[in-house]
């Protein structure tokens, strides 16, 4: 098992000083190569912001070659992100897995279309870019509605020449507008376009970047835009924020991974009526199945948010399901010789018979 090596923490220590030249050369005295890698790929990515020629320098010291890797690919999204295309794409270049290299040159590809949406119409030069014609034929294909006309990236597409008029629009602080402003028309969605911009969502969902699916979901339209707020969703409830993955769900119309996520958080802090508020959007009528397993098994036996959970179209189908339950609980119980477990099983299929001879009754 390796030991931590006590110098990585002062070399985080120094990095969130500023110090990164002495957080270099600590990282360069810390004798174990998994740790000492570990450690520059730190203060690579720190130098990333001011000085991109270092933080290339500095990654290419990194002696695992699938690390090395990695830390070149973050460094293209860094530096594509903050519109630093032309290290972005030399960082981009020296991945050595084909696969790495071709997902971070699309990344950077990806953001290189969103800068020239931001910008409008009129693209962008070569040279404002600090790009050469070079490097657009590193990033080949372009994205669909992306051109190089006479030394210019121009959009092309009238979903990109939408996206970056609408975000743009402004008015003036000393009028008032008397009519909200007209929602872009957006021609129905070409198959190569429509490919690429899923691929670009999933993407900015792997790379957790809120910001972007934030961005996104406020100017598309239903079912897509639940799609990305639900990303966005898990990407808060994956770092903790609760509350925040909670805040999204609302404003989602269907979102069935982090409505089940979700309710099981609250299931494990006690709350059943909040999972059952959770549970409202989830589509996946397996999930609601399974939450409903996890409520039981944590003694949770009300009738009523039972159903809310399950929805079934008849009680019937609720007290079979319930008497189910009860009898895979009875079997755990008794390979594990656990009369808590047993009496849970009793109360489950007691609360099973009860609604099933509730439904009869209502028959005759």
């Amino acid at each position: 098992m390796r030991v931590l090596d006590e110098r990585l923490i002062e070399v985080k220590s120094l990095i969130n000083k500023g110090d990164l030249g002495a957080a270099l050369a600590l990282a360069g005295r810390i004798d174990d190569p998994y740790w000492r890698d570990y450690a520059l790929r730190w203060v690579a990515e720190a130098y990333a912001q001011e000085n991109p020629g270092k933080a290339l320098e500095v990654a290419g010291k990194i002696a695992t070659e699938s690390l090395r890797d990695e830390v070149f690919r973050d460094l293209s999204y860094i530096f594509s992100k903050n519109w630093m295309f032309k290290p972005a794409i030399e960082a981009s270049k020296k991945i050595r897995s084909e696969f790495v290299r071709k997902k971070a040159l699309k990344a950077v590809s990806a953001m290189l279309a969103r800068a020239i949406v931001e910008k409008g119409s009129a693209g962008m030069s070569l040279s404002e870019l600090g790009l050469d014609e070079g490097d657009i034929e590193v990033l080949k294909p372009l994205p669909p509605g992306i051109s190089l006309k006479n030394g210019k990236l121009m959009p092309g597409a009238e979903l990109l020449r939408m996206k970056g008029e609408f975000r743009n629009a402004v008015v003036s602080q000393n009028e008032v507008a008397k009519v909200a402003p007209p929602k872009p028309s957006v021609k129905p969605l070409e198959p190569q376009l429509g490919g690429y911009l899923v691929g670009y969502f999933k993407l900015i969902a792997d790379l957790a970047n809120a910001e972007e699916l934030q961005y996104w979901a406020s100017l598309v339209g239903e079912p897509l835009r639940s799609r990305l707020l639900e990303d966005l969703g898990l990407i808060y409830l994956k770092s903790g924020n609760f509350e925040k993955a909670a805040e999204i769900y609302e404003k989602a119309s269907r979102v069935s991974q982090l409505g089940f996520l979700l309710a099981l958080k609250c299931l494990e802090n006690g709350d059943a009526k909040r999972a059952v508020e959770f549970a409202e959007k989830i589509a996946d009528p397996v999930k609601r199945v399974v939450l409903l397993e996890e409520m039981l098994r944590r003694g949770f036996l009300d009738e009523e948010l039972a159903r809310k959970v399950l929805t079934p179209k008849s009680d019937y189908v609720l007290a079979r399901l319930l008497k189910f339950f009860a009898f895979e609980l009875l079997e755990e119980s008794k390979m594990r010789n656990d009369s808590e477990l047993r009496e849970l099983s009793k109360r489950i299929f007691d609360l099973g018979v009860k609604i099933q001879r509730e439904y009869e009754a209502r028959l005759f």
